[in-house]
């Protein structure tokens, strides 16, 4: 039986967590009482997102970068044991969830980001750990023999193995009847 990934449940959970933070912090910006604290939502929402975007290194099987994501990983990766360890993520979000807790509007980021927090918590717990794509934890440029898939395939299943797939020539050759 397949093992679970919890810190990858947690990551998409947290960014969404995130987004709805920041969205019910800028609805409370616009009129409700405690307005600091849809202010505090509104950066720790941006916060939330910045430090989940870069997905981390799957344990087996392949892990489909997200866009853009090689700059915020560098980033993450030099934080060091800050922001690898799930424990401390698991603190983080447990006490970043708490002030906007008190407002309407980014109650359900909060509540979200607990339950990121409680599943960060679970993957802590579970011996995993944050590993970057395409860093090796040397520093050094990754040549491990992990592939990293960027673009999801082209043609629905089934596929036709490669040494099978008709191969079309780099150039069209002059006089051959199958090219009109």
């Amino acid at each position: 039986m397949a093992e679970i990934e919890w810190a990858m449940w947690a990551n998409e959970h947290a960014i969404v967590s995130g987004q709805v933070m920041l969205t019910g912090g800028i609805i409370g910006l616009t009129g409700f009482n405690r307005w600091e604290i849809a202010a505090y939502s509104v950066a720790a929402g941006i916060f939330i997102i910045l430090l989940e975007y870069p997905r981390g290194k799957r344990k087996k099987g392949h892990t489909i970068e997200r866009r853009y994501q090689q700059y915020l990983t560098r980033v993450i990766h030099a934080c060091g044991t800050i922001t690898s360890n799930y424990y401390i993520r698991f603190v983080l979000h447990l006490l970043l969830c708490v002030p906007a807790g008190f407002q309407l509007p980014t109650i359900l980021g909060a509540l979200g980001l607990f339950i990121a927090s409680i599943i960060y918590f679970v993957a802590a717990f579970h011996g995993e750990k944050w590993q970057p794509i395409g860093i090796d934890t040397k520093g050094a440029p990754s040549s491990s023999n992990q592939t990293v898939i960027t673009q999801p395939p082209s043609q629905p299943p089934p596929r036709a193995p490669a040494h099978v797939r008709p191969k079309r020539p780099a150039q069209p050759v002059e006089g051959d009847p199958t090219i009109l």
